[in-house]
């Protein structure tokens, strides 16, 4: 009875884990390729970096969460794996989003003028810093 108790206790927390990590909103995180589509069915869209980790399973890769659609009230989100670029938190880039269903997304690539505008804000927040003294 109390082997029973211990066994219970110790898988519900992993389904309630499981399950929780399986809800998105996008849908690129079931499987989906870019390559599975036709470069003409996607436009392109401003993304945010939400969050930058590595996978859990081995060998570890980057995956990278975004948001897009910035100017909605609340940006739907996404998530890609196996990405070469590493870019930090609150960084734009290029989503392709499906013209068909806009829950279907995927990392584009990242334009330069971006890179730009987020090396000059460091430095201006660098210049903050050191211009106190």
């Amino acid at each position: 009875m109390i082997l029973n108790k211990r066994i219970l206790t110790l898988i519900f927390p992993i389904i309630i884990g499981f399950s929780i990590l399986s809800c998105s909103n996008s849908k690129n995180d079931k499987g989906l390729k870019y390559e599975d589509y036709d470069p003409e069915d996607f436009y392109e869209v401003i993304g945010r970096v939400k969050e930058n980790r590595l996978s859990y399973h081995i060998p570890k890769t980057n995956v990278i969460f975004y948001e897009y659609f910035l100017e909605k009230e609340k940006p739907l989100k996404g998530q890609e794996e196996n990405i070469k670029v590493h870019l930090k938190q609150g960084e734009k880039f290029i989503v392709l989003v499906h013209k068909e269903d806009s829950t279907i997304s995927f990392f584009g690539y990242v334009d330069p003028n971006y890179r730009i505008e987020s090396f000059n804000e460091a430095r201006k927040k660098a210049n903050k810093t050191f211009n106190k003294n």
